[in-house]
């Protein structure tokens, strides 16, 4: 299918991150460029790419993107990345996810993108930011076939898997602990995966419901441990390098933020 893929980190923190952005990746297939989820700060976000990164990135090439679920570090940037398009929509961006999902985004939106700042008196409406594409388990999307399942996490949260042909990838940035939707992962060849560094309790209950401790990420096989970058992690999770870790990771690596990884 896919003859080159490479996936770029715009984002690798926390809903609380101050050191970094917003876990956000560009996967890159044969120079399709489709991205996964869509954080707030999004402006913000690039310009700091452009800057210091290994890729420049614009706000124009928001073509595809993929949902995971409704959390606001997720996809708040989809409301900053309509205005930003907002009276040039002929083109709409292509929205996967399932129908419940791309349902509760536009409820999400409506409030503030609804009544049209065109000066018609008209009403706009989703499609006319965004192009709705439901998904279904296995489906091609060409040059890849998608899967997902939802995670441990509330609300609603989905992990992908994406198959290439000869390479698959899975993400899961927003998963608490179950080691089942790990296994799930067991053929890909990388993974980008949640962590939780630091104490589990840290919002009044068991973390686990939410997120996966690096104590309990650690509990899986070498393999698994091996082929999976940690994501989403807190401002904490290491001091000047993130090759040095604050905690034991075992075989895992911290992904780093605006940073390539070629997948085939």
């Amino acid at each position: 299918m896919a003859d080159k893929v490479s996936l770029y980190t715009l984002g690798v923190g926390d809903a609380f991150t101050t050191r970094h952005f917003n876990t956000h990746v560009l996967m890159d297939i044969d120079g399709r460029e489709v991205f996964l989820d869509c954080p707030p700060y999004l402006p913000k976000m690039l310009a700091t790419n452009n800057r210091e990164g290994t890729r420049q990135v614009e706000h124009t090439q928001y073509r595809e993107i993929f949902i995971t679920h409704m959390h606001a570090d997720h996809v708040n940037g989809l409301e900053e990345l309509a205005y930003l398009q907002y009276y040039v929509t002929e083109n709409p961006i292509k929205l996967y996810a399932p129908q419940w999902l791309l349902s509760d985004i536009w409820s999400s939106l409506r409030p503030s993108l609804e009544e049209s700042a065109r000066g018609d008196g008209g009403l706009a409406n989703f499609d006319w930011f965004f192009d709705a594409q439901p998904i279904e388990n296995g489906m091609d999307l060409g040059g890849f076939t998608v899967e997902f399942t939802e995670t441990r996490h509330h609300p609603r949260c989905l992990q992908y898997k994406f198959d290439f042909g000869g390479t698959k990838f899975g993400y899961a940035p927003d998963a608490g602990v179950d080691k089942q939707k790990w296994a799930w992962f067991d053929d890909c060849d990388l993974v980008m995966h949640d962590a939780w560094f630091g104490p589990t309790d840290a919002l009044g209950a068991d973390i686990r419901n939410l997120h996966s401790p690096v104590e309990d990420l650690l509990s899986m096989p070498e393999d698994f441990q091996r082929k999976t970058l940690m994501v989403h992690y807190a401002d904490g999770a290491y001091g000047d390098d993130p090759d040095r870790p604050s905690e034991d990771i075992g075989h895992y690596r911290l992904a780093r933020q605006f940073h390539t990884y070629d997948l085939k």
